[in-house]
Parts: structure tokens; sequence; C-alpha cells
């Protein structure tokens, strides 16, 4: 689900659909024997990164909305099942 401002508002929806469903999401596919997985993320993962261009060297432990939490942790849940059960996993960042 996306949207930084609505998440301030309801952040317990954007972690049933950005975390819950991507663990799903994840889940199923490891269940399934599904070997390749692509997990839309998000550039509101960078927060208030000063940078002109965004780079995946930078520092993405500090978000600074419920929706940029719920896409990093995302990112992050992807993570583990790629390293648990190794899956071929592609986080984006739009």
């Amino acid at each position: 689900r996306a949207g930084v401002r609505p998440s301030i508002d309801d952040p317990l929806l954007y972690v049933r659909a950005n975390v819950a469903g991507t663990t799903n999401m994840l889940e199923y596919s490891r269940l399934h024997s599904v070997r390749n997985v692509v997990v839309a993320s998000s550039s509101s993962v960078y927060g208030e990164s000063g940078s002109t261009y965004f780079s995946e060297a930078e520092d993405v432990d500090y978000p600074v909305s419920p929706y940029a939490a719920t896409k990093r942790s995302g990112e992050l849940i992807s993570r583990t099942y790629h390293r648990l059960y190794d899956l071929n996993i592609t986080n984006l960042r739009f």
C-alpha cells in the first residue's frame, strides 16, 4: 500500500499491507517452490537523505514515516528469506 502521509494516520493498515503482505507472498513462494521473486520497495526508505541521487550504500535505518518503515521491513524480511530458503529475491526501490 502506497502513501507516506496516509500512513501517519493509519500505520497499522500499512503494517498489514506491506509487512504481512510481503511476508505472506514470500511464504507462499517458499511453500510452492517459486524461485524468483520481485519485491516492490520505495525510495521513501532513504528518509531525509540530503543526496541528489540515492545510493544503495546509504544508511536507511532511520525511516521518517510508517510507510517507509514498512517498506524497509519488507526488504529485511526478503533478505531473511533469501538467506534461509535460498529464494532469488530482487528488491526494487521506486
